[in-house]
């Protein structure tokens, strides 16, 4: 998938949990940025992504040892990263909003995987074993199809946070419709 797919991937993903969890105002927006560069996190194996142009002291040598879509692409990488967050967390004790961001980022990162399980390329969810899953149907990254999951997701996203955070519009929208619909 592209960057911004991915981006809008896991805003979305970030959306649904802080729906979920009812999360209000600095909770929920930690929550979004988290997700949404955990979202990027994945791509840090290849040197020619968004994050690895940025990171190449990182991204090349990933890149040589394990290859793009190698361990970063995995369920071992999820639990890792996710591990590894809280236990930096913990030792920092920077409070319980961190925690949130934490959880924004682990949604996010496994968002990023579950676009890729719907490529043509797939995922190697059982790293260290080198085969890669993917959806029976798949989609071609920078497709037209990718272009509309780009837009529903934005569009779910939106919808999400506006029915968590001002429901009242929605409610509002939906009567103006009839309105205008009635008149016509």
């Amino acid at each position: 998938m592209m960057v911004s797919t991915h981006l809008v991937t896991g805003f979305f993903a970030g959306a649904g949990l802080v729906s979920f969890l009812h999360l209000h105002d600095m909770a929920a927006v930690g929550l979004l940025i988290g997700a949404t560069g955990g979202a990027l996190l994945p791509d840090i194996d290849h040197p020619k992504s968004w994050l690895g142009r940025r990171l190449p002291f990182i991204s090349v040598p990933l890149a040589a040892v394990f290859g793009h879509r190698g361990i970063t692409h995995s369920l071992l990488a999820v639990v890792g990263v996710a591990w590894a967050l809280y236990y930096a967390l913990e030792q920092w004790n920077l409070g319980a909003g961190w925690g949130l961001a934490a959880a924004g980022v682990g949604v996010g990162y496994l968002s990023h995987l579950l676009g890729d399980f719907a490529t043509h390329g797939g995922v190697p969810w059982l790293w260290p074993f080198k085969q890669r899953f993917s959806l029976p149907l798949t989609f071609k990254t920078g497709g037209v199809f990718e272009r509309v999951l780009f837009f529903a997701l934005g569009l779910g996203a939106a919808y999400l946070l506006i029915n968590r955070f001002a429901p009242w519009m929605l409610r509002d929208g939906l009567a103006l419709a009839h309105q205008l619909a009635a008149r016509w």
